[in-house]
């Protein structure tokens, strides 16, 4: 798996998180900012004022662990990490069109199962629909 996640070039990741390594992973790639810190000292009567800045996670792996659902975050080679609004297929203006094609779908890979899988008479296995072409 840390092979496959290594490989990819786009990584989303959305709500339920619980794994504390993949929180604190995503969270470094997210990566840093730097955090303006004042401080203000008084000696002698003066006061006198320092900025200095701290680089902190711009999501601590507790933010990654809480990401709510209907959110992901998009991780892509090349480009800074988004926070995503996710709106489910069902309440995109082309749901009809999606749905009927996932219809399709689950009929042809049903009817892939059914063709591939042995008689249930124990008689003799159906022949393949087709076969890969110099295959003995």
């Amino acid at each position: 798996m840390a092979a496959l996640w290594g490989a990819s070039t786009r990584k989303l990741i959305g709500a339920s998180v619980h794994s504390p390594r993949l929180a604190r992973d995503v969270a470094t790639l997210v990566g840093h900012h730097d955090v303006p810190v004042r401080s203000v000292s008084v000696g002698d009567g003066r006061a006198s004022e320092q900025i200095s800045f701290q680089r902190r996670l711009i999501l601590e792996a507790a933010d990654i662990a809480a990401i709510e659902r209907g959110t992901a975050l998009l991780l892509s080679a090349g480009t800074r990490p988004a926070l995503l609004d996710l709106r489910p297929w069902y309440a995109s203006p082309d749901a009809a069109r999606i749905d009927a094609a996932r219809l399709r779908a689950e009929a042809a890979i049903q009817r892939a199962a059914q063709a591939a899988a042995p008689p249930a008479s124990g008689g003799p296995a159906r022949p393949a629909a087709h076969t890969a072409a110099g295959a003995s």
